[in-house]
């Protein structure tokens, strides 16, 4: 009887999880629109369950044939290999508190910021939802003081991606001559590949020097998968040798 009720209680545990799972098979739909909803309904499903959507994803990955449905599986794949950081939706430089502060010739390093500029704003984010603007000046996150040296959007893009997405923040920012504070809550940072197709170029057509970061993230989800792939491929061939 107890062998029974146990049975009987891993199937229902095992039919649970399998209803917490999106529609994956319509990633491969001949239907546009349906593939597309497919995607945002998985994409959102990996966010939520990030730890576990990636076993999940990899397993998927890993057994199908279909170079379509691997296709899509790739950008799902990066979004549950780096953790959920918080998000504003800006591009910004240091602001010079006095370009005069330190005599030519010591370099931008000796230099002192007060504030980050804003250069542009992304719609649909939580800094356009919450009424930032190109202009903006921000001074303050909360009770940190956004002060430092040439390095100091990378100091402001960490002060907010150790927040989880969703965390409300109050900046307060310097637009003319008044100072206003503007809350919002935090949104979900893009993945690395989406922040590469967002980021500027040079008059020459270059990536700034500010995108190496995000290059070397994308450079190790792809050996991770590589790596992943491999083993997958031992695999087959030591069961092909029993």
């Amino acid at each position: 009887m107890k062998l029974g009720v146990t049975f009987l209680i891993v199937i229902l545990c095992s039919a649970l999880g399998a209803e917490e799972l999106p529609d994956f098979a319509s990633l491969s739909s001949r239907d546009f629109e349906k593939r597309q909803a497919s995607q945002k309904a998985v994409n959102d499903w990996v966010i939520a369950n990030h730890e576990a959507a990636r076993e999940v994803l990899l397993k998927k990955y890993l057994k199908t044939d279909n170079p379509e449905f691997r296709v899509r599986l790739i950008p799902l794949l990066e979004r549950s290999y780096f953790k959920p950081k918080g998000y504003v939706g800006i591009i910004m430089s240091p602001k010079l508190e006095n370009p005069n502060a330190r005599p030519p010739g010591q370099g931008l390093q000796a230099r002192e910021y007060r504030g980050v500029l804003i250069t542009k704003v992304f719609p649909e984010t939580p800094a356009e939802i919450s009424g930032l603007q190109n202009g903006d000046i921000i001074l303050k996150i909360d009770d940190w003081e956004v002060r430092g040296e040439s390095d100091l959007t990378s100091k402001v893009a960490l002060q907010i991606q150790k927040n989880s997405p969703q965390t409300p923040i109050t900046l307060q920012v310097k637009r003319g001559n008044k100072t206003i504070p503007i809350k919002l809550k935090l949104g979900i940072l893009p993945t690395p590949s989406e922040r590469v197709r967002d980021m500027p170029r040079t008059s020459f057509g270059v990536r700034s020097s500010s995108t190496f970061e995000v290059f070397e993230q994308m450079k190790e989800f792809k050996n991770w998968l590589d790596r992943e792939i491999d083993k997958e491929r031992k695999n087959l061939i030591a069961d092909r040798r029993l």
